[in-house]
């Protein structure tokens, strides 16, 4: 049966927004949660290969919806 492992949980800020991240692994892909640290509503979701572009991917959904405007990526 597979589990969370490589479990983190973090908390930071976007836009004046306290957020709580979480990262984990399942088998072998990362996941990240992003939520507001004030109530715990959910902002964001993402997966990947690895936990950096499962955060990149989950950070970037959270800035658009706390910003309003999407993230140009080049």
């Amino acid at each position: 049966m597979l589990r969370a492992e490589e479990f983190r949980s973090d908390t930071t800020e976007i836009s004046g927004v306290k957020i709580g991240v979480t990262s984990y692994r399942i088998g072998n892909r990362y996941h990240c949660h992003v939520a507001n640290a004030d109530p715990g509503a959910t902002i964001a979701r993402a997966d990947g290969d690895t936990r950096e572009e499962a955060l990149q991917r989950a950070l970037t959904k959270a800035t658009e919806r706390l910003t309003g405007r999407e993230e140009k990526t080049l």
